[in-house]
């Protein structure tokens, strides 16, 4: 290597090590489960405090001007901010909720009860065991109302080593667009 060369690998080296002592000392952790390292994942979980949000919608017709996965994009969305503003871990999208009501209509995505609570329950024990010990679900689907009370509270049928918290609370008691009218029945 000549001096030059030798000289350039040096500085490259001191900036390389610079970029990752600061990275060290002052990590940006994502909020998106799926977006971590493995390294990364133990440091947000601790940065959380064992704290992760599941946010839950559903695949379902909302009329012919709002996206299939309206309630799901904005579970997301709320959980997400949410998480950034008081760190959290948001686990990807979930959209396994109860819709057998609109089956019949395109593009909806409807999988039976005993399937709905089975892996409702095995993502919360997966969550667990990879350090998650408080689970905020976040419902962004009206058809969730009665399943996910129902599943928060079978969980005292048998001893977790975490804790689910369930919100569902979908129009706000103050604050957000006015709205144009009362009578919203679906997909506004």
């Amino acid at each position: 290597m000549t001096r030059i060369s030798k000289m350039k690998f040096f500085s490259a080296f001191l900036i390389l090590t610079t970029v990752q002592v600061a990275h060290a000392q002052n990590p940006k952790l994502s909020v998106h489960w799926e977006e971590l390292t493995g390294p990364d994942f133990v440091t947000a979980i601790h940065q959380a405090q064992n704290t992760c949000i599941l946010p839950i919608g559903i695949m379902e017709k909302h009329s012919p001007h709002l996206p299939i996965g309206s309630d799901l994009i904005n579970a997301r969305y709320a959980a997400i901010h949410a998480a950034q503003q008081n760190y959290a871990v948001v686990f990807p999208e979930y959209y396994f909720g109860q819709i057998s009501e609109a089956r019949h209509e395109p593009g909806t995505v409807s999988y039976s009860r005993d399937l709905q609570l089975a892996l409702l329950q095995a993502t919360t024990d997966e969550m667990s065991r990879n350090g998650c010990k408080k689970i905020l679900i976040v419902n962004g689907h009206g058809g969730n109302t009665s399943l996910l009370p129902y599943f928060a509270q079978s969980q005292l049928d048998k001893p977790h080593d975490y804790v689910v918290y369930l919100f569902s609370q979908r129009t706000p008691a103050s604050g957000g667009p006015k709205k144009k009218s009362t009578n919203d029945q679906h997909a506004g």
